[in-house]
């Protein structure tokens, strides 16, 4: 196997660096801007992750689509408000450290450190997709982690999958105004959608169109976010198509930030999503 052919960083537009894997298990990219997942595409399979065609590609900007990584918080920050929505990296170039090619896959590992604190992303594409985001503190203060492992989802049409494995949870239903609600059945969406479920387990996202079933499974997540912004919010995100809503589903491996996680010095916490098509 020539190994060098497999793993190749090229710029995707000047100055925007990609790491682009051709595994004969799968095929995928991962862009050092945001340590973003870009694409992830099983042997066998079709695209499993939705990218907009209308995403964009700079610094500052987040890539929509792929999997976001948001760290060291979740959505708006709870006590400052001029801090940016979903924390601090992923509109931020990191460093690739490593990679690793395997008979399955490649493994990618990529830093941002600030010298207080240090984020690792391990990324591993190949069979399945595995994305863990380790937190090191170097200060003498608690780091206080939450965040999101926020993964679009390519499905046929929002309107007929099954969302599975969240039944019988309860929710903060944040459309409106926010609202614990409890979840009677499996998932169906026919509206905006955005909620937190209080569950660390495994859910199963059912596709007939694609005729496929999208495992996501999960370590040290104790929520699970389910995000779609149908018709108006999607006229009013720039870098996606007005009728792309149709086209993606997010379930993302979360730590809200009301469940989020005290690092002392010199520890590190890790939080973790494997994604399988059944």
């Amino acid at each position: 196997m020539n190994t060098d052919s497999i793993a190749q960083l090229e710029d995707l537009v000047p100055g925007y660096p990609v790491l682009t894997i051709k595994h004969p298990k799968c095929n995928g990219q991962i862009a050092l801007h945001g340590a973003h997942v870009m694409s992830w595409c099983p042997e066998g399979a079709e695209e499993v992750l939705y990218l907009s065609p209308d995403a964009v590609y700079r610094q500052g900007k987040a890539i929509r689509g792929g999997i976001p990584l948001c760290w060291p918080w979740f959505n708006a920050h709870p006590t400052d408000s001029d801090l940016p929505s979903h924390g601090l990296v992923r509109n931020q170039f990191w460093e690739l450290e490593s990679t690793d090619v395997t008979d399955d896959g490649v493994v990618a590992k990529l830093r941002r450190d600030n010298g207080q604190w240090s984020a690792l992303a391990i990324i591993t594409i190949g069979s399945s997709l595995d994305v863990t985001l380790q937190s090191t503190n170097r200060a003498g203060d608690p780091l206080l982690v939450s965040g999101a492992l926020h993964s679009y989802f390519s499905v046929g049409d929002v309107r007929e999958v099954a969302i599975k494995g969240l039944e019988g949870t309860d929710y903060l239903d944040t459309v409106g105004d926010h609202t614990v609600r409890y979840q009677d059945g499996v998932i169906r969406i026919d509206q905006e959608v955005d909620r937190y479920y209080d569950s660390s387990g495994s859910v199963r996202l059912e596709d007939p169109l694609k005729k496929r079933t999208i495992l996501i499974e999960k370590k040290a997540s104790p929520s699970t976010v389910v995000w779609n912004p149908w018709i108006e919010k999607a006229e009013a995100l720039s870098d996606l198509p007005n009728e792309h809503y149709l086209n993606f589903v997010c379930i993302e491996a979360a730590i809200t930030n009301d469940r989020a996680v005290s690092v002392g010095k010199g520890e590190t916490h890790s939080f973790s999503t494997r994604i399988s098509v059944e």
